[in-house]
């Protein structure tokens, strides 16, 4: 019974979190996008951006852990946290291949797209973790979705 009650309370803590971080990092995205110059704004980003993901890291092992995945909403959220993954590796991806174009080339189209793809890879991560973890948080108290119930 203990273990029940501090495994959905885990949960529900950490998707709060996880909506209350990626929001700020949203905002501090649209403020450094709009704004572009050496602040503090870049570390806190940075800070902010760090701790979501391992944020969403935490509650998808606690998902992987707990979440009853014969019920249709547990195969949903399931199917979330996977989508997740890959779309993290994917956006990763863009971002790396974006700072190489940035690096590498002077002017140009080229650096256009690595640019574009900076910002596409940390808007992904971050718009698809907030999603995440407001599914998450909508759906602790439904029954059935969780092992512990």
């Amino acid at each position: 019974m203990m273990k029940e009650k501090y495994s959905k309370s885990i949960i529900k803590c950490v998707s709060n979190l996880g909506i209350f971080i990626h929001s700020i990092t949203l905002s501090l995205a649209i403020i450094y996008f709009i704004f572009p110059v050496n602040s503090l704004l870049y570390d806190l980003f940075g800070y902010t951006l760090i701790s979501s993901w391992l944020l969403n890291a935490i509650l998808i092992y606690a998902l992987d852990r707990s979440l009853n995945k014969s019920v249709q909403i547990g195969k949903k959220l399931n199917k979330i946290s996977y989508y997740y993954l890959a779309l993290f590796i994917a956006s990763i991806l863009l971002m790396v291949f974006g700072v190489i174009f940035t690096n590498f080339i002077i002017s140009g189209i080229v650096l256009m797209l690595g640019n574009i793809m900076i910002i596409f890879g940390f808007l992904f991560t971050t718009i698809y973790g907030l999603h995440f973890c407001i599914m998450t948080y909508t759906n602790i108290n439904t029954r059935g979705v969780w092992k512990f119930e």
